[in-house]
């Protein structure tokens, strides 16, 4: 069993080298700074392998029979070989996303059948290898050794420096972490993703309220109450940076509203904003006919958080689970149903599947006439394993708008092409369409490439609006669930994982040719939200008293929006005017940003204005309450198409 331990312990230290990769560097200096890094992210793993090993000798000890320790022993190879195996699992996964292996992770991958394209676009022939061969490797060498190594590592005195070799290395590495790891970003690699894992586990149930002990002012909790319970203020549109009254619509017919979703698009990969990539020419162009929103955030990089948040206006609990499979009959009054009240047909449309972490539930009774996915489309043919072409969307999109013109509509459709692992339709070129030094450049290309061809899709939209007839009658809405990192500027991939401007600063353009004859940008500060006050401010519709949001044609509203990851870190933020502050909430790390003159967010000048970070501390203390506050009084019970806020 020592044999099997040691073995155990270098194959963990071996597994976590690859995440170095070679010295940087020739000589002694450099193979010694190696060393004293790859000790620092492993010593959690000789010191696992060193209670494991004590456990299985306990074990040992306990059992007289012969046959009974053969038992033992055989457990402890088998399970030591499974451990090699999830080591190299969890060192991919940190690769990915930037974390091991949670039990809240693992219960937000939902379904497997649709994440079978995004992992199957990671199992590269290298990592099938190492996957199979290490844990393959790690038997067969205890075999080969068996008969000459065992007996000269199983004496007293073998184990007892064995031993003391692996304590100096967990000493060791322990110092050089906290010297020279503790401030890296990747400084959680040097985490056991055994005990993580394990740990989480036995957590699952416990419950994930976060709460910050700093004072805030009562008048803070107002950026999260229901609008019954504010005082009406007046509405106008910020074009170009001026204030200008909001027309009034005509009596003629209630707008249609057209409600577009793009699954994992970041503000910064579009056309929209200044930026190198022509991936949204249609965009661009229907901006002119429109206002573009510069500073618009979604909450959390998590498709069924953002659902609730556009449909409910209503902030997403801060906890670990998807909002649609924790809250799936969550009270409150839908975007989808003000307009039914007021006699529109509705449709929720999407190419993926609603079966995806309840949408299905959570989409019912919503207001929506009708709700469609894959299943309901003309396309057979999938796409990945999250479902078929966007095209396929339009193609009814496009059918459903021209069916009874007459009638007011709102329509909401949500696309997936985008999504991870950005898989292009057949028959469609690649083009150049990358700009930027970022690490995957392969899947960063396709990225690209799918949102150009999403974009192209999305036109047809627009010509079908313009067909009816109907252009000055329809306003059509885009902007991102979330946003998608690609390793630039941040070493960040996926969504999800931070809360960068990568990650969580979507687009939002409202294209309304009644109201924007020329194009029109607007600095404001909003976020998801927001958005259902303000397709009901340009409707002409009364907001639902529940909503939290506020319109972002408010004149007094707040400029702020507030944001947060929840996976293996926990972090909040707030935008408030040019600042972006950043709360580590496990660790008390902070960060704060001027976005002003810094839009990348590198350079961190937390240290430099600790009274800016103090009232952004406050703010995000307020939203801990106001959330801890508005999640206690919810208990499981039916959807409520309509509700009132408190005291109304």
């Amino acid at each position: 069993m020592c044999l099997a331990a040691v073995t155990l312990a270098i194959a963990l230290v071996a597994v976590k080298a690859s995440h170095l990769g070679a010295p940087v560097g020739i000589g002694p200096r450099a193979l010694f700074e190696h060393v004293r890094s790859l000790a620092a992210i492993s010593y959690a793993d000789v010191l696992f392998t060193l209670v494991f090993w004590g456990v299985a000798r306990l074990a040992l000890a306990s059992v007289k029979r012969t046959r009974l320790a053969w038992l033992v022993s055989t457990a402890f190879v088998a399970v030591a070989a499974g451990a090699t195996f999830a080591a190299v699992v969890n060192v991919g996964v940190f690769g990915v996303l930037g974390g091991f292996l949670t039990y809240s992770l693992v219960q937000m991958i939902g379904s497997v059948r649709m994440v079978q394209s995004s992992v199957g676009a990671h199992l590269t022939p290298l990592v099938m290898t190492a996957l199979v061969g290490v844990p393959l490797t790690y038997v067969f060498v205890l075999c080969v050794t068996y008969r000459w190594v065992r007996p000269r590592v199983d004496g007293k005195r073998a184990r007892a420096v064995l031993v003391g070799t692996a304590l100096v290395w967990v000493v060791g590495g322990h110092l050089a972490y906290s010297s020279h790891w503790a401030t890296r970003r990747d400084r959680r690699i040097a985490q056991n993703a055994h005990w993580v894992f394990v740990s989480s586990w036995w957590q699952r149930d416990a419950q994930h309220d976060v709460h910050l002990s700093d004072q805030f002012a009562e008048t803070d909790l107002a950026d999260f109450e229901p609008i019954g319970i504010r005082p009406t203020v007046p509405q106008d549109v910020r074009r170009a940076a001026a204030r200008t009254r909001t027309p009034r619509l005509t009596p003629r017919r209630p707008p249609n509203v057209v409600l577009i979703v793009l699954e994992s698009v970041a503000a910064r990969w579009t056309s929209l904003y200044g930026t190198r990539y022509e991936t949204t020419p249609t965009l661009r162009k229907e901006a002119a006919h429109g206002i573009v929103f510069d500073n618009f955030y979604a909450h959390i990089g998590r498709s069924s958080n953002s659902l609730s948040a556009m449909l409910l206006s209503a902030y997403p609990k801060l906890g670990f689970r998807d909002m649609t499979d924790e809250y799936p009959d969550l009270p409150g009054t839908s975007l989808a149903t003000v307009f039914q009240d007021q006699g529109y047909r509705t449709r929720f449309v999407t190419p993926s599947a609603l079966a995806w972490a309840g949408w299905d539930r959570f989409l019912d009774r919503r207001g929506f006439d009708e709700v469609a996915d894959e299943r309901g489309l003309a396309c057979d043919e999938r796409i990945s394993s999250w479902g078929v072409e966007d095209r396929c969307m339009v193609d009814d999109v496009v059918r459903w708008i021209g069916h009874d013109a007459k009638r007011p509509f709102f329509l909401m459709a949500w696309t997936q092409q985008t999504h991870h692992p950005y898989e292009p339709s057949p028959g469609v070129p690649m083009l150049p369409l990358s700009r930027d030094p970022v690490i995957d450049d392969y899947a960063f290309d396709r990225y690209l490439n799918v949102l150009h061809e999403t974009d192209r899709q999305v036109d047809r939209v627009f010509e079908a609006i313009r067909s009816a007839g109907l252009e000055r009658d329809t306003l059509i809405v885009l902007t991102g669930d979330h946003g998608q990192a690609f390793g630039y500027p941040h070493e960040s991939f996926m969504q999800g994982r931070t809360i960068y401007e990568e990650d969580v600063r979507v687009p939002l353009l409202i294209w309304f040719p009644r109201n924007y004859p020329v194009p029109a940008t607007s600095s404001v500060v909003g976020s998801h939200v927001d958005l259902a006050p303000t397709l009901t401010d340009l409707a002409g519709l009364v907001p639902a008293p529940d909503w939290q949001g506020r319109s972002l044609f408010e004149t007094k509203r707040r400029s702020r929006a507030y944001f947060y990851v929840a996976e293996d870190e926990f972090m909040l933020g707030v935008r408030e005017e040019h600042w972006k502050y950043i709360l580590d909430v496990r660790d008390g790390r902070d960060q704060l940003f001027d976005l002003s003159v810094d839009p990348g967010e590198q350079k961190n000048v937390a240290g430099l204005n600790p009274d800016v970070c103090a009232r952004l501390r406050s703010r995000l203390a307020a939203w801990t309450e106001a959330n801890r506050r508005q999640y206690s009084r919810i208990k499981p019970g039916p959807a409520i198409g309509r509700a009132q806020a408190p005291g109304v």
